[in-house]
């Protein structure tokens, strides 16, 4: 009688391991970087030097298809025209993201990031001095005065000025006002005398 072994045998593994991903020739790594979408093409994209020049950047059209994924929703991005980029809602004035400029706005190609507004650039539409830009219910603007961009105050005439120009133009208004009241009370009390 045979004695039977009671002990499982497993199949031998490959001698040859399996081709790493890196491993592949590049045109797989385009090939398969095709079948991806927004966000995953851009994980990839990330992972390494070798990815990051092989995976052209999006270009403005498939940014405004990846603003319209899950991803973005849940993340508030927005595709700025200029820069080319994914930003947050705190990168735009409120005005673009609503109505014609907003997520399904017809002219939601036309939106731009308050940094690429500031960049002067001739020929396309840009803010220029005295331009209000509400942020996140915030009013900046391009001061009038010293043409910084900071957080604002109207004037009573409505001219657009930084808060530091602002408040050294209050300082220097009411010093001017106290010294004509100081000087019509001397010439009141020269007058009475005399």
């Amino acid at each position: 009688m045979s004695q039977q072994d009671d002990t499982v045998t497993f199949p031998k593994a490959p001698t040859k391991p399996f081709p790493q991903f890196l491993n592949l020739p590049p045109e797989l790594h385009i090939l398969i970087a095709n079948f991806l979408i927004f966000p995953d093409l851009i994980h990839l994209k990330l992972t390494c030097a070798y990815f990051n020049d092989l995976i052209p950047s999006l270009s403005h059209q498939d940014l405004l298809e990846a603003e319209l994924t899950d991803f973005a929703f849940a993340h508030d991005i927005y595709a700025c025209r200029y820069c080319l980029r994914l930003r947050p809602a705190a990168k735009f004035a409120d005005r673009m993201l609503r109505r014609g400029r907003g997520r399904y706005g017809r002219d939601a190609e036309r939106r731009f990031c308050v940094e690429c507004g500031l960049m002067p650039r001739s020929g396309t539409a840009r803010y220029g001095p005295g331009a209000q830009i509400v942020i996140q219910g915030v009013m900046f603007v391009i001061c009038m005065v010293c043409r910084d961009f900071a957080v604002g105050v109207q004037d009573c005439k409505g001219i657009a000025i930084c808060k530091s120009c602002w408040e050294e133009r209050s300082t220097r208004e009411r010093g001017f006002r106290d010294g004509v009241k100081c000087h019509l009370l001397h010439l009141r009390a020269s007058s009475s005398l005399g």
